[in-house]
């Protein structure tokens, strides 16, 4: 265990993933505390908030979020439900922790969704403890009576996990967090394996060549709206109808964190306006950037020349950078306390315009200072995009060499933020 774990380990035999030998011995749902606090509002008939972070497979327009969401509506028709889709592509639990306040608490929700194990899978335990349990901490401290639900979904170079009867890596760690705190957690790949296991469904592949199975996706990540999101969603509602009415309602209480350096304290840093003498701009609304992704970056600034510098001090242990990655996207030039190096802001998946964030990583905890300069020199983005087989089209579209940035994210205290 790393430094810093709680004393009082959770037992593998409770969590219920690390003994499990064969695949029809392997639980996909442990109920723990429920959700007594969600269920007594919805029998009340009380507006009811229900929100869902993750990645993309939650994120789907007509995945197992709006199927589970709309059975939740027609099963309760007294009650009136409003959704909460704080969901981001290809994130995972890194930043979600950081997002919390503003995308998900902020909006008072009465249940929320926990989807982050796709996108977690490259992760160690120890991190993952570390940022689930901060959005577990952070949700209760803003409401006791908040309910949370850990969902787990498969790709395919995890389902040969569930195959042999254990959750992958990612799942395995979120339920130690999931136990400790007497959260419910929902495995909705075991059915798929299940189903794959009896020879009714294929992981991967195209639904026209194989009629008589189910094909769960085509990508090997993303389940099929026809096809496989009905199953994620067929196992979610199997279990809200085992957990109503199972539970006492009541505060959920917080003991002592079971890893010392959880990330409960994660900040998004609202930044303030650049003056007219800086090198920075904040998008105007009529540009398109600044709509596309007004939701969940309702301020993004712009370097409007080369040079354009940013000064940062803090004390604390990590510092990140909540951005937009794409054509106009550059190199920047990173310097943390007197060591400098350069961080790539563009890649193979530039030829579009995405959410982005990376970190300043293994920083003591301590004062920190940290200037990032945007330098605007030219690079080769056509060798970049020909890993994917992208070609530029169009070369004004990538002629820029810049930075759109949104938040800066803590964990610990800013001490000053400085636009050059």
């Amino acid at each position: 265990m790393a430094s810093g774990c709680h004393k009082q380990p959770v037992s593998n035999a409770k969590v219920g993933t690390q003994n499990k030998t064969s695949l029809a011995a392997l639980e996909e749902f442990h109920q723990r505390g429920g959700l007594p606090n969600f269920f007594r509002k919805v029998h009340e008939g009380k507006e009811v908030k229900v929100a869902y972070i993750g990645g993309s497979i939650t994120e789907a327009s007509e995945g197992w979020r709006s199927l589970t969401y709309n059975w939740l509506r027609i099963n309760y028709p007294h009650t009136p439900f409003t959704e909460i889709n704080a969901t981001i592509g290809g994130t995972g639990s890194g930043l979600g922790v950081f997002r919390m306040e503003r995308d998900v608490l902020d909006k008072q929700p009465d249940l929320v969704f926990v989807e982050f194990a796709v996108n977690d899978s490259g992760q160690s335990p120890e991190n993952l403890y570390r940022t689930m349990e901060g959005i577990v901490r952070k949700t209760w401290k803003a409401n006791s009576s908040t309910d949370i639900c850990f969902v787990y979904t498969v790709a395919e170079n995890t389902f040969g996990d569930l195959l042999k009867g254990q959750y992958q890596r990612s799942a395995q760690a979120m339920e130690v967090i999931a136990e400790y705190y007497q959260i419910p957690s929902i495995h909705m790949g075991v059915e798929v394996a299940r189903l794959s296991q009896a020879g009714k469904l294929i992981f991967t592949g195209k639904p026209e060549e194989n009629p008589d199975k189910i094909v769960f996706t085509s990508d090997r990540t993303h389940p099929l709206s026809k096809s496989g999101h009905p199953i994620y969603a067929s196992v979610v509602k199997k279990y809200f109808e085992k957990m109503d009415g199972a539970a006492q309602p009541g505060p959920h209480p917080l003991p002592t964190p079971y890893i010392a350096d959880n990330w409960e304290t994660a900040q998004m840093v609202t930044l303030p306006e650049p003056s007219s003498s800086t090198h920075w701009e904040r998008l105007p609304e009529g540009i398109a950037i600044a709509g596309d992704f007004a939701k969940f970056m309702p301020s993004i600034y712009r370097a409007t020349a080369p040079d354009a510098t940013l000064h940062i001090k803090f004390k604390g242990t990590k510092l990140g950078f909540y951005d937009i990655i794409g054509p106009a996207s550059s190199m920047l030039d990173v310097t943390v306390d007197g060591e400098k190096k350069q961080v790539q802001r563009f890649d193979q998946w530039s030829n579009y315009y995405r959410k982005g964030n990376f970190y300043l990583d293994d920083l003591s905890d301590g004062i920190h200072e940290v200037t990032v300069r945007v330098p605007g020199h030219e690079f080769d983005k056509a060798k970049i995009l020909k890993i994917r087989k992208i070609e530029i089209t169009d070369p004004s579209l990538y002629a820029e060499n810049g930075w759109y940035l949104s938040n800066i994210m803590v964990l610990g205290e800013l001490l000053s933020f400085q636009w050059e």
